[in-house]
């Protein structure tokens, strides 16, 4: 069955960070790559993507237009050409892989034994990476090159701060060596079998962070205590901003229940305060629905209060000017959007309104 551009590109729309796209288009592996990145390189890629679909769908469709130019490309050269980005996505992809496999092993003992001696696998991360990226699309290349030349940096691996990024490095240069240009339709396979695959590597991705944050993730605080992320998960849920956060979570769910989710969407609007007026009143020390009249004589109140003119010391007269500078920020800010409001309120209504009102009332 032929692919869809318009399908494509709705795919992209709904979940391009998780490489749907690439994955309906057959792409495994930049789909994978898709969902370790966030979006491709943090959503580069899929800006990319956009103006790449009609290529991504005729090579998977293996159109005739595709076939003539793969026929041209490899005409013109018997192997790949360099590509500066293709290259930079290797040396990211295999550093994020040997990066989290070497985080990964743990630095205390598991059962009195020392797991140290798995830092031999970290090479295999960094070839791994640059063979999934070197292997996308129209081009491709046997690991074996760039799983020697990474091995090949092991030696740099023993110093204080293992230099595992050499091991990229050296399997990008490698894997040169042996490109060539994908010949034949794009192979096809079973669905169930791809799910499989790409589950597998998505466990196995995810257990290697699981491992990093609990055996070696650590917390620093501003006077350089440190506790490992696994001790601190108890602290982190009873934390002030995390109560407040499933506090809000749980009055919106209430909220969602009574009201539904049209009003629901209307109050998150209003919480997020995207005027400022809520922030501008709590700086006036008003409660929300104040009157102008209010906000005049509490901003009056204050601005004596804080006037920088009432402060000798240096230091407590540049706090007072800072405060002073925000008393008369929120003060214009609410009284902009008043005055605002109170020109809208005041506007006649169209004969159409006045019409649909009666409507309304008959």
């Amino acid at each position: 069955m032929e692919k869809s551009l318009v399908i494509a590109y709705i795919l992209w729309a709904i979940g391009g960070w998780l490489g749907l796209h690439h994955f309906y288009l057959g792409r495994d592996r930049q789909a994978f790559v898709w969902w370790t990145l966030v979006g491709g390189y943090g959503g580069l890629g899929l800006i990319v993507d956009f103006f790449r679909m009609s290529r991504y769908v005729e090579y998977a469709n293996y159109s005739p237009k595709y076939q003539d130019t793969i026929r041209q490309k490899t005409k013109d050269s018997l192997k790949p050409s360099f590509s500066f980005y293709r290259f930079a996505g290797q040396i990211v992809f295999g550093n994020l892989l040997s990066w989290v496999a070497y985080r990964a092993i743990p630095e205390e003992e598991i059962l009195g034994v020392s797991l140290w001696w798995l830092i031999v696998l970290v090479p295999l991360g960094s070839a791994i990476g640059v063979h999934v990226i070197g292997n996308i699309g129209s081009q491709e290349g046997s690991i074996i090159p760039s799983l020697l030349a990474a091995y090949a940096a092991l030696p740099f691996y023993t110093m204080p701060y293992p230099k595992y990024q050499w091991s990229t490095w050296l399997a990008a240069f490698a894997f040169r060596l042996r490109v060539r240009w994908r010949k034949g339709k794009p192979q096809k396979r079973h669905i169930c079998k791809r799910v499989a695959i790409m589950s597998a590597c998505g466990v196995l991705y995810l257990s290697l962070w699981t491992s990093y944050m609990y055996y070696n993730l650590r917390i620093t605080n501003e006077h350089g205590e440190s506790i490992r992320f696994r001790d601190s998960v108890a602290n982190l849920v009873n934390s002030p901003m995390f109560r407040e956060l499933r506090d809000s979570l749980r009055h919106l769910w209430k909220y969602y229940k009574v009201h539904g989710w049209q009003t629901l969407w209307n109050e998150i609007i209003t919480q997020l305060d995207p005027m400022g007026e809520r922030n501008a009143l709590k700086t006036l020390e008003l409660g929300y629905g104040a009157t102008q009249e209010e906000i005049t004589q509490k901003w009056r109140k204050l601005s004596k209060t804080w006037h920088p003119d009432k402060y000798r010391d240096p230091t407590e007269k540049e706090q007072a000017q800072q405060k002073f500078m925000e008393i008369q920020d929120a003060y214009d800010r609410i009284s902009t959007l008043h005055s605002r409001r109170k020109k809208m309120n005041s506007k006649p209504r169209t004969e159409e309104e006045v019409q649909e009102e009666g409507r309304v009332e008959l």
